[in-house]
């Protein structure tokens, strides 16, 4: 599945051999955005910066501009997504010895990382009452074993804690799969949210699975398949790279005893640059759809939403909507931020600006914003623990919203509208 989409990738760039210790990581950073084919990473092959919009855009089958209505119609088609499992896909893999890990092309991307990580794996757990849940999380490789970074906040987090009284919890790892899955698993739902039957929504087709062989999960089929155990022990996890481009800390957390590798027979290991656009996109586009949603409810002529890649596609967001009367913009600054709660900045705009295009969105700024009176600040309030200027202390950030729409006050549109040339007949 992976290579087939690599295959139609146009302008790939190509690598011959790359060490997998920080060189993954200046080759990626050169081409941030641009999907990375190495040849060559210790024996085998890698593939990076996979996942752009114009990527998941064509993987999925529609243009780039559809991608949030599409996700929104797939995520209220969730429940009908359908899983098989496939044990016939087996046939595709040979089995590892657990030490063969340390051999496989897991990259050290930064100078203070605290080893190799796997950035791109989609995590599989199961819970008795709520079944599958499919998340993506970094975890380190050191000494043989894992140890994974859960978020307080996640679902992994809550299922690990409800069912660790047992003594572990059987885990899945899969690297290498489809930038629906990646899509997917990086949603946030309730806890029932199945998020391999989004991806199968997403993809318009089944989703096939293959049982593991140590743990009772069922899971995708990627290139690489870690089985194991996720453990009451803890180690420390970090320093490593976040999505802002800056050292999250170090923290006491859960260890992973690996159980099983699998790999296809010709593997392309997916290494997903900490803090590049890829890991950006991922984090930040998922959001967008609820985003979208909370932003209708309150203006209904809400058009396009987008998490920017220089607010790290999570801080900073521009928005356009049909203006129909003065106080829409104001009232879009406020649900924006209610619906995504790490959002520290929005701009609304009219739809005849480009949010993709942040010199259109500045244009708008620079057009048709009075700081007097379009601009709104909001002190004190809960934000990002990905924002380093924050108030870590107490949880604390100020937002600011900019109404970068016309002012239908003054009843003199045609002033702002740009001018353009005319079809030569």
């Amino acid at each position: 599945m992976i290579r087939d989409l690599i295959n139609s990738i146009d302008n790939l760039k190509v690598v011959e051999k790359a060490n997998k210790k920080f060189e993954i990581t200046k080759i990626l950073a050169e081409n941030d955005g641009a999907p990375t084919y190495i040849k060559d990473v210790n024996g085998y092959e890698v593939i990076g910066n996979l996942c752009n919009r114009e990527i998941i855009a064509k993987s999925l089958g529609i243009e780039v501009s559809d991608l949030v209505e599409y996700m929104i119609n797939a995520l209220d088609n969730e429940k009908n997504g359908e899983l098989i499992v496939d044990n016939e896909l087996k046939k595709e893999y040979v089995s590892d010895e657990v030490s063969k890990i340390s051999q496989y092309p897991i990259p050290t991307y930064y100078e203070k990382d605290a080893g190799a990580y796997l950035t791109s794996g989609i995590v599989i757990v199961k819970d008795k009452d709520h079944g599958i849940n499919s998340s993506i999380h970094r975890i380190l490789v050191k000494d043989g074993k894992l140890i994974i970074r859960m978020v307080e906040q996640r679902h992994l987090h809550y299922i690990y804690n409800k069912n660790i009284k047992d003594g572990e919890v059987d885990v899945a790892i899969v690297i290498g799969v489809h930038p629906a899955l990646l899509l997917a698993s990086s949603t946030s739902g309730d806890v029932t949210f199945n998020e391999l039957k989004y991806a199968s929504a997403l993809m318009g087709a089944p989703l096939k699975l293959i049982k593991c062989d140590t743990v009772d999960l069922e899971v995708p089929a990627g290139e690489f398949i870690i089985e194991g155990k996720i453990t009451n022990k803890m180690e420390e996890e970090g320093p490593f790279v976040d999505i802002t481009g800056t050292y999250d800390t170090i923290r006491q957390q859960p260890v992973i005893e690996i159980t099983a590798l699998k790999r296809k027979k010709e593997p392309i290991f997916h290494a997903l640059l900490p803090g590049g656009i890829e890991h950006k996109i991922l984090m930040g586009l998922p959001q967008e759809p609820r985003m979208y949603k909370g932003i209708r409810n309150t203006v209904p002529s809400v058009k396009q939403v987008s998490l920017t890649e220089g607010g790290c596609c999570w801080l900073h967001a521009v928005v356009s909507i049909e203006k129909k009367t003065e106080g829409d913009g104001k009232n879009a600054i406020l649900a924006a931020l209610a619906s995504h709660p790490s959002l520290k900045h929005v701009v609304i705009v009219d739809d005849d600006i480009n949010i993709h295009n942040p010199s259109d969105v500045e244009f708008a700024i620079a057009t048709r914003v009075q700081a007097d009176k379009d601009v709104v600040i909001i002190s004190d309030t809960k934000g990002s623990s990905l924002d380093p200027s924050g108030d870590h202390k107490n949880k604390l950030t100020a937002k600011m919203g900019i109404d970068a729409t016309i002012s239908l006050r003054k009843g003199n549109k045609e002033e702002y509208i740009r001018a353009e040339i005319p079809d030569i007949k």
